[in-house]
This record gives structure tokens, C-alpha cells and sequence, in this order.
């Protein structure tokens, strides 16, 4: 079998400002996400009776669940 002619497409440097942006976005809109869910769960797990585990048990919530979508797509 011959070898095809492909090419890698080149970005433009229109490109690297648009995923630039995206990248931006995207990482404003994680921030606000994990604000609201850090809030909400800390408050119920203060309500549960967590005490000061209160204040980290958010966060292994939600970092739980970026390593099982990792792992979602690693395994897709």
C-alpha cells in the first residue's frame, strides 16, 4: 500500500484566537460551576453533621466526578 498525501491542516493565527476564547470561556464557566456546587454540597454536608470535613468533601465530590468522565472517555 502506498503511503496517501495527507497533510496536517495548518492553524491560522484566527484559529489561535478563537480556541483561545473557547478556552477562556470554557474555564470561566468551570469556575462558576464549581462555585455553585461547592457551595451547595458544603451547606448539606454541614446540615448532615460532616463538621469541618465540610469544607473538602465538596471538592473530592467534584473531582471524583472529573476523574470518572476522564475515565469515560479514555475507555470510549
Amino acid at each position: 500500500m502506498a503511503a496517501g498525501n495527507t497533510q496536517t491542516p495548518q492553524l491560522t493565527r484566527a484559529h489561535r484566537v478563537l480556541i483561545g476564547v473557547v478556552v477562556f470561556g470554557a474555564v470561566i464557566i468551570a469556575g462558576i460551576g464549581f462555585a455553585g456546587s461547592y457551595a451547595a454540597v458544603r451547606e448539606l454536608a454541614l446540615k448532615k453533621g460532616f463538621g469541618d470535613f465540610s469544607y473538602v468533601f465538596p471538592i473530592g465530590i467534584d473531582a471524583g466526578i472529573c476523574v470518572l468522565l476522564a475515565l469515560d472517555l479514555l475507555l470510549t
